[in-house]
Formats: C-alpha cells, structure tokens, sequence
C-alpha cells in the first residue's frame, strides 16, 4: 500500500471479496513521517486492516539508485522500476507474507495472471492505456503463483469511480505519479549531478565525434544523451543523432538516423518460459519501451544456452542498451531480456 489510488483500491477490493487482507508499505527513499505512508497506514486503520512498514531504504539505495547511476556512468538506459520489481517489492512483500503465514501477495498493478501447462504468467491488463506487464517482465514464476492483481480486470475510470462511490474522493482525485519514483519530478541530469562527485569523469566535457573519429565538437556530459537523441547536438551535426555513447573516452558518435536501425538484437539477463509451444518456431509479440506510441513489434526468438536473440519482422529505432525488452505470446509474458 502506497498510499495512491491503485494500491488502496486493491486492499479494499481484495477485503470485498472476503480476504483477510494485510496492509504493507514499503519504506524506499522517504521515511515513516511521508504523507503517502500516513495515508497508506490510516486507510488500513479505517478499514481494520493490520499494517506493516517494511523499511528497505537501505536495500533500496544499493539496488535500484546504485544501479540507475551505475548504468548512466557506463553509457547505458536503466529501467529502475523493473529493477525495483524484482529486487526489492515483490522480494520484500514475498518474506513479510511469508513470515505472517499469508497465502497471496497483492499489489495494484493494472495486469492479470495465467496458468498454462502449470506455469504461471503475467497477462496484460485490461485497460491498454494502463497495462503494466512491460514492467513485471522478470517475475519469477513463485511470486506470481502467489500474486492477485485485483485491477486487473478493470479500466483505470472505473477505479476512480469505484473510490468515489465508496466516498474515497481524496483517491479519486489524486492526480497520477508519472515517472521514476525517487526522482519526484526532478530531471534525471540534476539528480546525477547532485549523486555524482563534481569531478566524475561523467560530468566532464567530452568530444563528439562521427564513425570516422572527426571531432565535431563538446559534449557536457555523456551520461545527458541517450540513444536516437538529436537535442543538444543540433548546431556541431546537422541532420544527425547520437548512435553511440563510449563511457570509456567520454564521446558521443553521432550518425544519420538510418543507422539505428535493427532487424535483431541480443539480450542479456534473459529468460524465457520453457513451453517451447509458446515460443519455438512462432511469431511473438515484442514491445521496447513500457510507454510507447508504437504498440510493439512482430518477431522470432532464438534461446540457446542462456542467449536470448530476437528477429524482428521489421527493422526497429534505437534500441538502448540497458533498456529492457518483453516477449508476449497473445497478451502474456513469456520472457524478455536486457539489451
């Protein structure tokens, strides 16, 4: 329980439907005295729930804020919130159900459960503007097992509604958190700078350069471009964007669009279901982004001895290294990877 709309709905919901339901608020980058935590902790108390602070700051700063400017100092796009997922929420709230003798973990993600040939899957939720799957790529499949998403089923308007008519306007009205938590709605360069030492070589100047090793002009900080991004560069190379960052000598290469263009990649960190009916020799569904114009993209997949590649049916746009790539089979997450 965050103290938002979605995860308060789903304790409500889940004690309509005769749980016996144990509130859990996870203490990330804020401590106890947060507004969101109070509203987690007195939605529990009105609602005669059992409440527990699950303090993993530590855990936090070392799994997910190390590992975003980790991945930023090397040249690459880290995913925190999967990151998030998979290292601290699930793994924390799994060894609090544990320790009190709970059979479920719930949690207000907009996605839905399978079960096929008895293994358990991350399905889409209902509501394509608010499906999470993207994000819940790397689940092992024990968590799953235990996890309910009660909004899966429902549109997000419908949860607004819902907290209205059970005079939760204070939820309803809450106006939705975008982005990376811990961020709070600060650009990401101001938060590198105020993490970084000012003498981190990624903060320094560096060259931008084109696939000859021109020098076409300064850079102030690599870790500030991302793949495909032409601002910044416009006035040393016209027409141009960022193809590469080379964290090693502090250089942006910068190339014509065309040149980011993919039919494959390779992933690493990867996994995917062993029902080979699912994947093997078939078309899968492959989306590169959680939060896209474009839907997604048609695919083979090739996994041998711990190397997962995808072919695309068509070429695809600057795919980051560091990003995360999602395998659907219909609307179910059957694998992904990391580029």
């Amino acid at each position: 329980m965050s103290g938002g709309m979605d995860s308060s709905m789903s304790a409500v919901l889940l004690q309509q439907q005769g749980y016996e339901v144990i509130g859990a608020t996870l203490l990330t980058y804020t401590d106890e005295k947060n507004a969101s935590v109070a509203a987690a902790r007195d939605l529990a108390e009105k609602r005669g729930m059992e409440h527990h602070l699950i303090d993993c700051r530590r855990a936090f700063k070392d799994e997910v804020i190390a590992y975003f400017v980790d991945e930023y100092t090397k040249g690459r796009t880290p995913n925190p919130c999967i990151r998030c997922n998979e290292s601290i929420k699930w793994k924390y709230l799994l060894e609090l159900a544990d320790a009190l003798n709970c059979q479920h973990i719930a949690t207000g993600h907009y996605v839905r459960k399978a079960t096929r040939n008895k293994l358990h899957y991350i399905r889409k939720g209902v509501d394509p503007a608010k499906d999470q799957s993207y994000f819940l790529w790397n689940l092992s499949r024990e968590v799953i097992s235990k996890a309910l998403f009660p909004l899966g089923e429902l549109h997000k308007q419908d949860v607004r509604v819902l907290a209205r008519q059970l005079s939760y306007t204070h939820l309803a009205d809450q106006k939705e958190s975008m982005g990376v938590c811990f961020l709070s709605g600060t650009d990401y360069r101001d938060y590198l700078r105020e993490l970084l030492p000012g003498n981190h070589p990624a903060l320094s100047a560096g060259s931008v350069v084109d696939d000859k090793n021109n020098v076409l002009g300064r850079h102030d900080g690599y870790p500030f471009y991302t793949i495909g991004q032409r601002r910044g560069i416009e006035g040393i190379a016209k027409g141009k964007c960022v193809v590469a960052v080379d964290a090693e000598n502090k250089m942006l290469i910068v190339g014509k669009r065309e040149e980011l263009m993919a039919g494959s990649v390779d992933l690493i960190n990867s996994q995917i279901t062993p029902d080979l009916s699912l994947w093997k020799d078939r078309k899968v569904f492959v989306r590169i982004r959680g939060l896209d114009s474009v839907p997604g993209y048609w695919g083979t997949v090739s996994y041998s001895k711990g190397r997962l590649t995808v072919f695309f049916d068509d070429e695809v746009w600057a795919l980051a290294p560091g990003q995360s790539i999602v395998l659907y089979h219909n609307d179910m997450v059957i694998g992904g990877g990391i580029v």
